[in-house]
């Protein structure tokens, strides 16, 4: 009898060690993503193409501790402008390592996909969300709704910006041209 009990509670903890808690990873019209402050999609805003963007969960037990690597599979902005993919179902988003109806931190970044990482992606357009508490679904979903355009605990839009080096170097060369041209 020891070791039929013995066996389902390993059997318990093993099975709890490989759970995934879930969220909804995919964003909605009223958190499109911001390209330099401007709705992606609106008049004004730089035309965009389907995949141009990656975005990746980061995630931990801590405000401080978020992974160095996203989590699970990585999303990408979808053909309507300003939406957020996950891959392959949007509403169920595996958080790896962290089982369903815990709390974890999760923060979401996003980046121009011709760099491939976040660490690369710096040097073209790219932000991230606040860090926020997150209580994840059950591993099969649906995933616990994290976007929101009223509900302050929950993320709002990414801007997508350029590295500040690279507004200084804009600035930096209008500016030189501005002053070869009164030399003249």
């Amino acid at each position: 009898m020891k070791k039929l009990l013995l066996t389902l509670a390993l059997a318990a903890v093993t099975t709890f060690t490989y759970a995934q808690g879930t969220i909804q990873f995919a964003n909605n019209a009223g958190t499109r993503f911001l390209i330099n402050g401007i709705r992606a999609g609106l008049a004004g805003a730089p035309a965009i193409t389907a995949g141009q963007f990656t975005f990746g969960v980061y995630a931990g037990l801590t405000e401080n501790g978020l992974s160095s690597q996203p989590l699970g599979a990585l999303g990408t902005n979808t053909a309507t402008a300003g939406l957020i993919s996950s891959l392959p179902d949007g509403n169920v988003h595996a958080i790896p390592g962290f089982a369903a109806a815990n709390t974890v931190f999760v923060q979401i970044r996003g980046w121009e996909t011709r760099f491939g990482s976040w660490e690369a992606g710096q040097q073209g357009l790219h932000g991230q969300t606040a860090v926020r508490a997150v209580v994840l679904g059950p591993g099969s979903g649906p995933g616990t709704v994290v976007w929101s355009s009223t509900d302050l605990t929950k993320f709002q839009a990414i801007d997508l910006v350029p590295e500040p080096s690279a507004i200084a170097l804009a600035v930096l060369g209008l500016g030189s041209l501005l002053l070869f041209r009164r030399r003249k």
